[in-house]
């Protein structure tokens, strides 16, 4: 195996400014000597995601991700420590020495390549005019021409038990095809996981294959519709979208994204002219990718199917994209069809007007869904509608849109304007108080666990700093980096670097030293103990309320999640947060119980 020489690799540390390499993907703001921005590791709606120019490293106080320039490049991009180098060195310029071996060993390459060899293997059944003859008799029925097919590279698992392991197991391990979730392990041999269906390979936005996923073509109750490659070291499901790779460039010339339901759908919108379309495989869209649609354009378009499900399926959307920041379209098409079928009911010319022309905004769009949700001729139906408007108006500041709405709600529900204004206006009292009410008793619950959890921690940092055997509980039960306070960590990093060269004697002083003076006495102050007796047993219990610190902001998030939700809230969508909170409290009791104490000597 080639080495990169600890040369080169110090060269691209101290070369690479972290954050020219993080504004690449993360929009940075100057805050003080620092910068920060909306971490890209996890979904936020405040920036705590900060980069330290000076000392080029980079810190998320929400979710704990941290790292250099290298390392940055290697978790957003998913990919080897030796290829987030090479693609520094290329950016800076800089001529990897690798001991005269000019061979990098990419560890996703073999993984890579792999797919590429079933994926060939897969589009040659598709026109093998013996075994594919019913898949291509299919897809072409769907309407697909043989460029359109080969564009996307769709291709046919034969329905046999090792067509793929036969042809590839010459050159590839058994173990290789199973981690990449073609081969599945029998009793006493293997078989293929894909088998009579139709295959569409899915890449990831740099056109790597990573995965696969097979539709059926002949209807089977017994049998899923689309199985999709397991999660392997490559692919993560939530975190990629079919047809990214292809879709780019027509997403930066449109300026827009369109979501569709299905890969046919996207495959259909591609023939009728609405070439920057990309899908989820068949589960809701995830943060991560509304934030990878993100990094290339700031509008997307929502164009699911227009029965109950797309509905429901773009109301679950809709948030999620626009937490990522992205201004958001949804195009309803009627008869309850899908792309698919509307194309072929109407036309090309149809769809590209209807998805161009007749979009509308999410407001637009929750009026509309939640209108056709309720039997507007039972009064207990009108008025649960009525208080649903209501919240979604609540949410706007614009006095106009509630004047349009209030309006139309009053023609749609035959209300007298007048009334329905009156009736507002004590729904919003209402609302105020109670909103009030909770801010003010939650406001009283936070400052006393914060204040109790501030003192928790600074007295571990003591506890860190003065001895060996106390860091050893401290790792041991909590880990190394156990704080989100900035101040904090980086007496904490600063600590661990005098640790790790052997330098332990007057570390408080040495630490305090690194500081620059106008700070000195602020990490003075976090570092005195006032005298305090240090013993195991008080360490334990600031611990055990560290730990219970912890699973309370989980708490206080799960009820910012309801409290987002509104009174309104269907129960699948609050019982998972409220049996969330019942494990979440069942955790803390079980950490009040716990032997600190035993686990120490673990």
């Amino acid at each position: 195996m080639a080495r990169i020489s600890q040369e080169s690799i110090e060269l691209i540390r101290n070369t690479a400014d972290i954050v020219d390499v993080v504004s690449d993907y993360v929009q940075l703001q100057p805050s003080g000597k620092n910068f920060k921005g909306l971490c890209p590791f996890h979904s936020e709606k405040t920036p705590s995601f900060f980069v330290d120019k000076e000392r080029g490293f980079f810190h998320c106080f929400g979710c704990g991700e941290k790292g250099n320039a290298i390392t940055f490049v290697q978790k957003y991009k998913n990919t080897t420590f030796v290829e987030a180098l090479k693609e520094l060195a290329d950016r800076y310029h800089i001529e990897l020495d690798t001991g005269g071996d000019d061979t990098l060993v990419d560890h996703h390459k073999r993984s890579y390549d792999i797919n590429e060899t079933a994926n060939s293997f897969y589009q040659i059944n598709l026109t093998n005019l013996e075994k594919g003859k019913k898949a291509f008799e299919y897809i072409k029925g769907r309407g697909l021409d043989i460029h359109t097919i080969q564009y996307f590279e769709i291709g046919y698992a034969p329905d046999e038990p090792k067509a793929l392991f036969s042809q590839m197991k010459e050159n590839y391990e058994p173990v290789e095809l199973i981690e990449l979730g073609l081969l599945k392990k029998g009793e006493n041999d293997y078989f293929d996981l894909f088998r009579n269906r139709l295959m569409f390979p899915i890449r990831n936005e740099f056109g790597k294959t990573v995965g696969f996923s097979g539709r059926i073509i002949e209807n089977n109750p017994l049998e899923p519709k689309y199985v999709n490659s397991p999660q392997t070291k490559i692919f993560t499901k939530g975190k990629v979208l079919y047809n990214l790779d292809k879709a780019l460039p027509f997403i930066n010339r449109e300026k827009r994204v369109v979501l569709f339901e299905g890969f046919l759908d996207v495959i259909s919108a591609f023939s009728a002219g609405i070439k920057e379309g990309v899908c989820s495989m068949g589960t809701a869209l995830t943060p991560e990718q509304a934030y990878l649609l993100k990094k290339h354009t700031d509008h997307a378009v929502l164009c699911y199917d227009g029965d109950s499900a797309g509905f429901e399926a773009s109301s679950k959307a809709i948030p999620i994209l626009e937490e990522a920041g992205l201004r958001v379209s949804v195009v309803l098409l009627p008869e309850k069809l899908d792309p698919d079928e509307f194309v072929k009911k109407h036309s090309k010319a149809a769809f590209v007007n209807w998805i161009n022309e007749l979009s509308m905004d999410p407001f637009e769009f929750e009026y509309h869904y939640l209108k056709s949700s309720f039997d507007l001729t039972k009064p207990s139906q009108v008025e649960e509608l009525k208080l649903r408007i209501f919240n979604i108006l609540l949410k706007s500041d614009s006095q106009m849109l509630m004047e349009i709405y209030i309006k139309k709600l009053s023609a749609d529900l035959n209300i007298s304007y007048d009334i329905l204004q009156s009736d507002l206006h004590h729904f919003q009292l209402t609302k105020a108080i109670k909103t009030s009410q909770n801010k003010r008793k939650e406001k009283i619950i936070n400052v006393v666990i914060q204040n109790r959890a501030v003192v928790a921690e600074r007295r571990i940092l003591c506890y860190f700093i003065k001895a060996k055997e106390y860091r050893e509980v401290i790792n041991n039960l909590i880990g190394g980096i156990f704080t989100k306070d900035r101040e904090n960590l980086e007496i904490l990093i600063n600590a661990e670097e005098f640790i790790k060269g052997g330098i332990t004697e007057n570390l408080k002083e040495k630490v305090i030293g690194t500081f620059v003076e106008s700070k000195r006495a602020s990490v003075a102050k976090r570092l005195n103990d006032h005298g305090e007796p240090y013993s195991i047993d008080d360490l334990l219990q600031l611990i055990m309320t560290y730990k219970i610190h912890e699973v309370e902001l989980e708490i206080e998030e799960v009820n910012h999640q309801l409290a987002a939700l509104g009174e309104f809230a269907k129960k699948e969508e609050t019982t998972p947060l409220f049996n969330k909170k019942v494990e979440l409290t069942k955790k803390i009791r079980e950490i009040r119980k716990e032997n600190l104490w035993k686990k120490t000597k673990s």
